[in-house]
């Protein structure tokens, strides 16, 4: 404590400060109208916000369910500090491509390339062959920074989980290098010298991109925020403000100014989640905020950037490059390690760890190629460059050729880890009956039809009513089963006037569909939380829905891993009990409390927990070696099969109302 105590105070031998080569290098205040250029504290404060707003997002920290738009805090300092430099050194004519990627290697390369030398060797030890191959293409791609569109091109509801890819949080890295590579070129063929144009060139580009984003994300939200064409538009606000003429305005309102983008950025790190549309219009608030926090801070200290300046955000704005590289996969082993202890736990020690980390590889991996780095030849510089990103790519060729060192583990452990993840978008009927992707269309002619002379039942919720279907819909079942989930939302009347997704979906199947079409049942199911218990209550109380059988279903089992990697440690491990110590804790209380509810409105219930689990050892396998879920909760579609067949008869008896089932 005394050790960080210095360097957070400034007495600590390795000071903060830079070089006055690296100030000229790295961080400007660019301003091309001739203002003085000099190192700005209070970016370096920036940095941290962005930066910690991500790792506390990550780690799960409560108040932070927004904190990926530190990314965007990132965009737009990038975008800042690189258009100044460009745009300095055209002024004084000595721009080059070769100067500019020279500096961007030195800056980029080093902590990049050690960092994920440590994390190929960890990811050899404890990722599942499947997993591991899926990393060797995930090396391959950030080496050449084309990670953005190799998880672009993954993406899905049941793509692999986050926490299974420790490279994922490099596709940041390929938006800005992919932008780089044009931007440069782009003021060059204008000039400096030219400043109108300059100006309109940055500004076009800007409104071009914003445009696309806005357009993206409504068609395709997964392309929005992986692709360029809509995130140019956060490096490119960057530049406007180092191209803008800068004419000091009152204090007053520059205080003001830059009080407001800081307060637009914390809202948006406090209030956004993973539900919210983003990025395109969500993230101008964002952007705008610190926009409005550079551009006041240029000619004075604003009480912002005063704040932003303090001792420990410098420190953690100077580290923050190795801290977000390092925080993902000591976050993604911590969690696959499968250690014990809560979840909140090991994620506090892995964010210690990563800050740890995260200063030495600022000390001796970042600061001493910068440093030394202007010394150095531009072949040796660039020749050590290749040979880094020859050696990953190698080393990821190696590792998809020995199918992810498949060797490792025993046949039965490699063919339960086969169905880590599966791909079960056909079987829910994803894009059509179940809403994966809020840019999808529900296909209701489709979903919603009945037929077969049985009687009609609609299952409706989130992707935990979706698993249900393939086991509800077996040829020889005694309904017509209808669908209608929709991922994250689940099912209930929302109290709102409907105008959110979740709440106009739902609201016009029962209000509206039910009261017309009659079915028999309806099926309530999702992956209930605590703060769904009000949604229920009024649900199962709304008189519109006084006619209807309404059925609930609770959660299932869940856990703090995926299942099949949970099976594989038990198996590995010699211990049968390891998926039950792993056993999300917090369904079997909300399983219990739904089952109150739904006795209070004298509404069926029925409990996927009694039927599975006894205590909280729960049944895993569905059969033949297959596990009962294929990831954290999900069934598989044999799985699901299984799981109707123990709650069909509970259905049936409800449905006919001949006293059987689980009635309230």
């Amino acid at each position: 404590m005394a050790v960080f105590g210095q360097m957070v105070s400034g007495r600590f031998p390795w000071r903060f400060g830079r070089p006055a080569e690296l100030l000229r290098e790295e961080e400007p205040a660019a301003v091309p109208s001739g203002a003085v250029h000099s190192y700005r504290p209070d970016i370096d404060g920036l940095r941290a916000l962005a930066v910690l707003s991500v790792v506390f997002y990550h780690a799960g920290f409560r108040g932070f369910s927004g904190g990926y738009v530190g990314v965007d805090i990132f965009f737009v300092i990038s975008g800042y500090l690189i258009t100044g430099i460009i745009v300095r050194d055209l002024e004084v004519s000595r721009h080059t491509i070769a100067r500019f990627y020279r500096r961007r290697v030195l800056r980029i390369f080093p902590a990049l390339f050690f960092v994920t030398l440590v994390t190929t060797a960890l990811a050899a030890i404890f990722l599942l062959p499947s997993e591991l191959e899926r990393y060797a293409r995930s090396l391959a791609a950030a080496t050449l920074f084309g990670s953005n569109v190799l998880f672009y091109g993954e993406s899905g509801y049941f793509d692999a989980a986050s926490e299974v890819k420790p490279l994922l949080h490099t596709w940041s890295l390929a938006i800005e290098e992919q932008f780089y590579i044009i931007w440069p070129l782009a003021l060059a063929w204008v000039g400096a010298t030219r400043l109108r144009r300059l100006r309109l060139l940055v500004w076009t580009v800007t409104a071009a991109s914003l445009v696309a984003a806005i357009v993206m994300v409504s068609r395709d939200r997964e392309a929005a925020f992986y692709l360029l064409p809509s995130r140019a538009w956060e490096l490119g606000i960057g530049g406007v403000i180092a191209t803008l003429p800068r004419r000091p305005l009152p204090r007053w309102l520059d205080e003001v100014l830059a009080a407001a983008g800081g307060l637009a950025i914390l809202l948006c790190v406090w209030k956004y989640n993973v539900l919210t549309t983003f990025p395109g219009l969500t993230a101008v608030p964002v952007c705008g905020g610190a926009a409005l926090i550079i551009l006041t801070g240029t000619h004075r200290a604003t009480l912002v950037s005063r704040i932003l300046s303090l001792r420990p955000a410098i420190f953690v704005g100077k580290i923050s490059y190795s801290l977000y590289l390092w925080h993902w996969p000591v976050l993604v082993f911590a969690a696959v390690s499968l250690l014990p202890g809560s979840r909140m736990t090991i994620n506090l020690a892995a964010v210690a760890l990563s800050f740890v980390l995260a200063f030495l590889s600022w000390r001796f991996v970042e600061t001493p190629f910068r440093v030394g780095g202007p010394r150095w030849s531009d072949r040796a510089v660039f020749g050590a460059a290749l040979a880094a990103m020859a050696a990953a790519l190698v080393t990821a060729g190696v590792l998809l050729a020995a199918n992810g060192f498949a060797n490792r583990y025993s046949p039965h452990e490699r063919k339960i880890a086969s169905y880590l993840y599966l791909d079960q978008e056909e079987s829910y009927r994803s894009g059509s009956c179940f809403i994966s992707d809020y840019s999808q269309t529900f296909a209701k002619d489709r979903c919603l039809q009945a037929g077969g002379g049985k009687p009609l039942v609609l299952l409706i919720g989130d992707s935990y009513s979706a698993h249900l279907w393939p086991g509800l819909s077996q040829a020889d079942s005694p309904f017509t089963i209808a669908q209608a989930s929709m991922v994250g939302c689940p099912p209930g009347i929302y109290p709102g006037v409907g105008g959110k997704t979740c709440e106009r979906f739902f609201r016009s199947l029962l209000t509206q569909w039910v009261p017309e079409h009659k079915p028999a049942a309806v099926l309530l199911a999702g992956r209930w939380h605590v703060g769904d218990y009000d949604l229920v209550r009024a649900t199962l109380a709304d008189p519109r829905l006084a006619d209807t059988k309404l059925i609930l279903i609770g959660p299932p089992p869940q856990y703090e891993s995926a299942l099949p990697r949970l099976l594989v440690a038990a198996e590995s491990r010699k211990d049968p009990h390891l998926p039950a110590r792993f056993a999300d804790p917090q369904a079997f209380p909300v399983d219990r409390k739904l089952r109150e509810i739904a006795r209070e409105a004298g509404v069926p219930y029925i409990s996927l927990i009694d039927n599975l689990c006894r205590g909280k050892d729960c049944r895993v396998w569905a059969k033949d070696d297959i596990p009962l879920q294929f990831d954290n909760g999900h069934f598989s579609a044999v799985g699901s099969r299984e799981v109707v067949d123990l709650i069909e008869k509970d259905l049936v008896g409800i449905i006919n109302g001949d006293g059987r089932g689980t009635a309230p």
